[in-house]
């Protein structure tokens, strides 16, 4: 089985399935509806973003609901390395390891519970296609297999809001600074009071609200004090700290500087109470055997949709890191160990 995870896995890597990408989306997605044409499979298109739903019924009632994406972010490489533990290359922790993972249960699948896998195309954007097809589907319990690392179990994740921020200042020659205002320090004096409110973390222990300066835009000439600029915000915010506390807190730094959401997402917090929870737990403990450490995860994943709709839902990753850099990889073994989990899970649910 290791062997066929991992030949799946080599397969969706070799899509180069990024942001706007559209032509690998398409031919990914004709690879897996003639792969697994024996299962039920529907395809959907949201704002102009496909996705499918594999299943054992035709059911939108379910027992089982897993969710993988298959976009990432863009890279300058998309070769894949390898030696005898790991896979190396843009992807393979994030998520299409878990992905391949997934298929491979829906292929073999020998079970009178309902179960489907989503598979979405733009979770790196704003994970429209999940919350849409949610929507669509109910579940007795969800797996998104998209946050920490070595078997990690995510009792909660971060909320999302990114914003703009833009400002429009006076210009003037750069030799008379004195006759202008520069729109781009402006920006800046506000984001030095934002991280003084919200400090950076230091490392992933430091579970806190962080906002980071994404984008920063202004000035176009090299000897003319900028008349205008603005700054793209990615926050990620802990529970305590509401989006709308922390939006409230921004707008009212500068009343001249125009404060706009582009996206937000809420938190995701999982019931470690849940039977479901819990027998999820007791197969990964019996597979790995050992206890499985629970955590708090700084990013945010498509499971927050589940959250909203009160479905119990698990975060859980193989052994990987570095999602979204050139030191990305997937460790072979985990993602049959997962596999092991996931067959072991649906066998016990009731």
């Amino acid at each position: 089985m290791k062997e066929e995870i991992i030949k799946t896995l080599k397969d969706l890597l070799s899509f180069k399935t990024y942001k706007d990408n559209k032509l690998e989306f398409d031919k990914l997605f004709n690879y897996i509806k003639k792969e697994y044409k024996s299962l039920n499979i529907e395809e959907y298109v949201f704002d102009n973003k496909k996705c499918l739903v594999l299943s054992n019924s035709k059911s939108h009632d379910l027992d089982i609901l897993f969710c993988c994406h298959i976009d990432v972010v863009y890279a300058d490489d998309y070769s894949i390395k390898e030696d005898n533990d790991n896979l190396y290359g843009r992807g393979t922790i994030d998520m299409k390891g878990s992905t391949a993972v997934c298929l491979n249960i829906m292929k073999n699948l020998n079970t009178d519970k309902k179960i489907a896998l989503f598979i979405t195309s733009d979770e790196e954007v704003d994970g429209y296609t999940a919350s849409c097809l949610v929507k669509e589907y109910n579940s007795k319990f969800a797996i998104v297999p998209d946050g920490g690392s070595n078997f990690e179990l995510i009792s909660e994740e971060k909320g999302l809001m990114q914003l703009k921020l833009s400002v429009n200042t006076k210009s003037c020659h750069a030799a008379q600074l004195f006759n202008g205002e520069n729109a781009i320090v402006k920006l800046f004096d506000v984001y030095k009071k934002i991280i003084e409110k919200y400090p950076l973390p230091k490392s992933s222990n430091d579970y806190i609200t962080s906002i980071n300066l994404s984008k920063l835009n202004g000035g176009t000439s090299n000897n003319q004090v900028p008349g205008y600029a603005e700054m793209i915000l990615d926050i990620r915010n802990i529970k305590s700290d509401s989006l709308d506390k922390i939006f409230k807190f921004i707008k009212n730094i500068d009343k001249d500087v125009k404060v706009e959401t582009i996206i937000t997402g809420p938190t995701f917090s999982t019931n470690l109470n849940n039977k479901y929870v819990k027998q999820y737990i007791s197969s990964c403990k019996k597979i790995l055997n050992k206890d499985i450490k629970i955590i708090g995860c700084e990013s945010t994943s498509d499971a927050i949709f589940f959250s909203e709709k009160n479905i119990p839902t698990v975060i859980m990753n193989p052994c990987g890191y570095y999602a979204h850099s050139p030191q990305e990889y997937v460790n072979k073994n985990s993602l049959l160990d997962l596999y092991n989990i996931y067959n072991d899970f649906i066998k016990e649910f009731k």
